[in-house]
Parts: structure tokens; sequence; C-alpha cells
């Protein structure tokens, strides 16, 4: 599907069509949230500048998450999911338009066992170290990232900071992914 494609989307009737799902529209706001830090390399800055998505949807559970995947698999529309956009590879840009799925509104902490915990996607990295301390746990490393950063978004984009070199980027991820019941 190419962005042109996308672009003949009748956006109001998608977001009719999520009901009560927080969409955004607004093409500041959509451009703004099409991006992460890929501006660092010049590579990626060449390759992603145009890139941007036509809407933002912002699920809070679960089954709206569901929905919207439901509702872009049947119309044939791209979705990107995002956590904060703290990353700089590129891996949250849109690189055909369509549906950004900003994950940041589900930010619960389920709950937490010893070397266990379950986690919404949109849980931050500071605020999931604060509460598995008082357990006893910590996360084995800690990026520059870590007041901003999403669990959904470290995971799945990328994983190092301090920390990384002593127990390694495997063993880092392993250790998060045991800790936080991924």
């Amino acid at each position: 599907m190419t962005v042109a494609a996308t672009r003949s989307i009748d956006w109001n009737l998608f977001a009719s069509e999520l009901g009560s799902i927080e969409v955004i529209q607004d093409p500041a706001q959509v451009s703004k949230l099409s991006k992460d830090y890929y501006t660092y390399s010049p590579i990626l800055q060449a390759l992603l500048s145009d890139k941007v998505g036509d809407v933002v949807v912002r699920p809070s559970t679960e089954t709206e998450v569901l929905k919207v995947a439901e509702v872009c698999v049947r119309h044939k529309i791209p979705l990107t999911v995002r956590g904060a956009g703290t990353g700089n590879y590129g891996q949250c840009v849109p690189l055909r338009g369509g549906v950004i799925l900003d994950m940041t509104k589900m930010q619960a902490v389920k709950w937490i066992k010893p070397g266990l915990a379950c986690l919404e996607p949109g849980a931050k990295l500071a605020a999931i170290d604060k509460q598995t301390r008082e357990t006893g746990w910590e996360i084995r490393m800690a990026p520059s990232t870590y007041r901003t950063a999403t669990i959904g978004g470290f995971i799945s984009g990328g994983s190092g900071g301090i920390g990384s070199i002593t127990y390694g980027q495997y063993y880092a991820i392993a250790a998060i992914s045991m800790l936080y019941g991924l």
C-alpha cells in the first residue's frame, strides 16, 4: 500500500468506527508523533524525513488495541506501534502513512511478584523501577531515557545503557523480560 492509497481513506469514518477511543487528526500533532530521534543519523534523516502517519490513535485498554487492529485490517490500513518515541533508530516512524498506535496511555503495573511483573506497554521504566525496588528488585541497567522510555518500546526497539557492558545487551534484555514477565 502506498502513502497515496492511505490518504484516500475517510479518516472521520475511521474514527467513528473506533467509538470512544482517542483519535488525533491534527496535522501538527500527527507529524510530531510520527517521529523518534532518528535525526541523529544522517542516513536515517535522508530516508525518513518525509514519512508521516495519517492519524494517531491512543487506546487505554487491551480491548481498544484489538479494536484498532481489527479496523486497520478490515480497511487494509498500515499500523505502526509507538511508545514514548525515545528511540533513535526510526523504529516508530510510519513508512507508509496510516495509523500510529500510541501506547502511552496504557501505563499500569498490574502486579509485581519476586522476579516477575505484569505491565502494560506504556509503563515508564522509572515508574516500574520505583515500584519493583519496593519489592527488592531493580532494572539491571539504566538507559539515558530511563525517565521517559516505555517498557514496550524499550523491549521492542532496543535496550542499552549504564550496566549494559557489565551484564551485556542480551542478558539485560533477558533480565528485564524475566523481571517483567514478558
